[in-house]
């Protein structure tokens, strides 16, 4: 084998690892959604959220509040994009000023397949409730008792923190 066709060789191999290691380390993109509602799930008269994290791959799941005043209290991103490690949450209570904080490792908590799933979370004092909603829609015949998220009630939903309910 000559110089040259060795040098070929060892490019075309280096060219491939490089690719792979490129796809290896792009996020995959699923399709589902990151929300949360506090209104309609009862905790903004209560607490004022002041940051949160769904994983830290994507940028529109992310946000910290600047003057310490809070971020709002209804958000919700759908689409393709990473499924997130970690939920990351600090509110405020409204009637101590207690700030509090809670980052829930979700490696082992959400299915397999999050494609049409739902991630939200509801503040209720000084825990935090984590739910996965399914894409299946809740039916007459469903007995399911509703959970803190609105989002229970017209679709499958279960929650995942603090505890992980059977699905």
């Amino acid at each position: 084998m000559t110089l040259k066709q060795s040098l070929t060789r060892w490019l075309a191999m280096l060219g491939l690892l490089l690719a792979l290691m490129a796809c290896a380390s792009t996020p995959r993109l699923v399709p589902h959604a990151f929300n949360f509602e506090g209104w309609n799930d009862g905790w903004a008269k209560q607490a004022d959220l002041l940051e949160y994290a769904y994983g830290d791959a994507y940028a529109p799941v992310r946000d910290k509040s600047r003057d310490g005043s809070g971020i709002g209290y209804s958000w919700g991103v759908n689409g393709p994009m990473p499924v997130g490690d970690f939920l990351y949450v600090k509110w405020r209570l409204k009637a101590t000023g207690e700030v509090l904080e809670d980052n829930v490792d979700l490696r082992h908590r959400l299915p397999r397949d999050m494609t049409d799933h739902e991630l939200t979370f509801v503040i209720e004092g000084r825990q935090l409730y984590v739910y996965i909603v399914t894409p299946q829609p809740v039916t007459s015949k469903d007995k399911a008792p509703l959970l803190r998220t609105w989002l229970s009630r017209y679709n499958r939903a279960y929650e995942i923190y603090p505890t992980l309910s059977p699905r």
